[in-house]
């Protein structure tokens, strides 16, 4: 499939209740482009059962695993399980992860003396790295450290990109546009795309106050053409696969539609 212009993926956490070749094949009815593969279970490893789902719909993204890290041994060896995964796979491209934080102490001093992450990581080629941002406590002091501008420097220090959740702005009262053009063009590899209200998040496009459509064009006209990734809480979707089709297709449509608006507004 030849791509123009942004990379439209389903995040498998939407529908994380199904199984996964189940998940792919409501995203390809609904016309994704691809996948974004959230690692939940050590058993998500190279093999033929991740063969077989890539297969259906290619695995264009990962989300290395954000909780019980013990699992895989460690914060470190569960980020590298992932990027393992993305290595085998054709047409995957990024791995995203949560910077450490909390009982993660160990990991914290790591990644603080971590220069080159892919490097350290085994990270092959075509498979790049990115932070992701978390929700952040509203701004209390005019003396600290704005946490946009620390995370772009922790990407830059440590050659990772910058995944840009629009949801976390929005629970931590930031303005996504605003935030959006803070990000450097050559950094942003993925854009977690979901609505916000108050501190309900990963809500359905519409069902929050985020400018969503403002972003998709503002996407456009900065020539972004990387992956966006629809990520909903699960109950936001229907319970019935067929009606599931619909209603991400319906989504799917109107991100695109919003994205083509931007880009002609671009060119005027």
């Amino acid at each position: 499939m030849d791509l123009d212009g942004p990379v439209l993926l389903l995040s498998t956490g939407c529908l994380f209740q199904r199984p996964l070749p189940e998940i792919a094949e409501i995203a390809a009815q609904a016309g994704f482009h691809g996948l974004e593969l959230i690692i939940n279970d050590p058993l998500m490893a190279p093999g033929p059962g991740m063969d077989a789902v890539d297969a259906i719909l290619p695995i264009r993204s990962l989300h290395a695993p954000f909780r019980r890290h013990e699992r895989w041994g460690g914060y470190v060896e569960s980020w590298r399980a992932a990027v393992a995964l993305a290595n085998s796979l054709p047409l995957a491209g990024n791995v995203t992860q949560h910077p450490p934080i909390g009982s993660e102490a160990g990991a914290g001093r790591w990644f603080a003396r971590a220069v080159d992450l892919p490097l350290l990581l085994d990270a092959r080629g075509r498979v790049g790295l990115s932070l992701e941002n978390l929700p952040w406590p509203p701004d209390s002091s005019p003396f600290g450290r704005d946490p946009l501008d620390a995370l772009v420097a922790d990407c830059r220090a440590r050659t990772l990109g910058l995944t840009l959740d629009v949801c976390h702005l929005g629970v931590s009262g930031r303005d996504p546009l605003r935030a959006l053009d803070r990000v450097p063009h050559d950094l942003l590899a993925n854009v977690h795309f979901s609505d916000a209200r108050g501190f309900q998040e990963h809500l359905l496009p519409g069902q929050g106050i985020l400018p969503l459509q403002g972003v998709l064009a503002r996407l456009a006209e900065r020539g972004y053409s990387r992956y966006i990734t629809l990520e909903v809480q699960p109950g936001a979707l229907p319970s019935s696969g067929v009606e599931a089709v619909i209603r991400l297709s319906e989504l799917r449509e109107w991100m695109e539609q919003s994205l083509t608006a931007g880009q002609r507004e671009a060119a005027l």
